[in-house]
């Protein structure tokens, strides 16, 4: 039971000090290419590291990994707070990144590999969105009552000591892995290309929006938490249900993937299309993880390049939108990433049977 504790209390600090700067993100820096790039720097610090993290999780241990993350979150937390330019703080937030992706990567290739992986796999999700809620929403709150920038990651890096503490608790324990993972690297990467694709696009869609939000909207750093915050809400219970139904992934993500592109279209007129674009990433979240647990590869492997290619999503698409924004406007940003959205639906059936060994698939004709 500590285990859990361990691990969903972490990952929960981590999301929260991650959201901690999106609602005063143009306080921390000014205009839409700036702020993406605030925004995007730690996602591109987790891109580098959640592949060697996942790898080296299965060689070195997973424990060890995960208290490195914390410890390293928790000094990058200060150093964002403490910034005196937007270079040192991006560079803060690539610090940070880099942290939260060892610690991710080692988390949930522990919770993938267990016999209820997929229900585990809800919980960790499911702490996982609570956190970005929950620092959108205390983030907003601090800033307006203390009319401090940096009042919501001081407090999330303080907080991160607590699992840091816990993880201590944890053993590293033998890899049961029987193939090299560096061997399987390659080939899970070539024949999972599509479901690695939506990943990228499904994650990078609700970050670009995400991004774009604290420009385009008008509202106080609260309101503008709290309306962000609605696709935690939904993404959590997304989660919680998918990971307790025996839904085939390739066609749920199918489904979230047209869910995307209506939400995102449905944001551009209203911060309630937060709640469509909450439901869509849930469910592709869990779809993903159970589909690499279904394919018996290294979890470490699997889940380190699905980290890379969450990550790669959030880094790429909100800094693609925030520039879209600058030079052609709203309309052309939001309608870019809607794109996006629709051609992870013309694109995952092509994984219907990637699952199989290629000796096992049936040729044709």
């Amino acid at each position: 039971m500590h285990r859990r504790v361990a691990v969903c209390s972490g990952i929960f600090l981590l999301m929260a000090l991650s959201n901690a700067v999106v609602p005063v993100l143009d306080i921390f820096a000014e205009g839409p290419a700036a702020q993406g790039l605030v925004f995007s720097a730690y996602f591109f610090g987790a891109m580098l590291t959640v592949l060697p993290a996942g790898i080296a999780s299965e060689r070195f241990g997973r424990a060890r990994l995960m208290q490195a993350g914390l410890g390293i979150s928790l000094g990058g937390g200060l150093a964002i707070a403490l910034a005196p330019s937007v270079p040192v703080l991006i560079a803060a937030r690539l610090v940070e990144g880099v942290a939260t992706g060892v610690f991710v990567s080692a988390a949930l290739a522990y919770v993938n590999s267990q016999p209820d992986g997929g229900r585990g796999s809800g919980a960790f999700m499911a702490s996982l969105n609570a956190g970005l809620f929950l620092g959108l929403i205390v983030t907003g709150v601090l800033v307006e009552q203390t009319g401090l920038r940096s009042a919501g990651v001081i407090a999330f890096s303080c907080l991160t000591a607590i699992p840091l503490i816990l993880a201590f608790t944890l053993k590293n324990g033998p890899s049961t892995v029987q193939t090299a993972p560096l061997a399987r690297l390659g080939p899970v990467l070539s024949q999972y290309r599509w479901i690695l694709y939506a990943t990228v696009i499904m994650f990078g869609a609700g970050g670009a929006v995400t991004g774009l939000y604290p420009e385009f909207s008008t509202v106080d750093p609260g309101l503008l938490g709290l309306q962000i915050a609605l696709q935690n809400i939904t993404t959590i219970v997304a989660v919680i249900v998918v990971s307790r139904l025996a839904l085939e992934p390739i066609p749920l993500i199918k489904g979230s993937a047209c869910l995307m592109a209506l939400a995102v279209g449905v944001s551009f007129l209203s911060p309630y299309g937060f709640v469509l674009i909450g439901a869509a990433a849930g469910a592709v979240q869990i779809a993903a993880l159970v589909f690499f647990a279904q394919t018996q590869e290294p979890q470490g492997v699997a889940v380190g390049l699905f980290n890379t290619a969450s990550y790669a999503g959030m880094t790429v698409l909100p800094a693609l939108a925030g520039a879209c924004a600058r030079w052609f406007g709203y309309p052309v940003a939001f309608g870019l990433v809607v794109l996006f959205a629709i051609s992870v639906a013309l694109t995952i059936q092509r994984c219907s049977r990637c699952r199989l060994p290629r000796s096992m698939i049936p040729r044709r004709g």
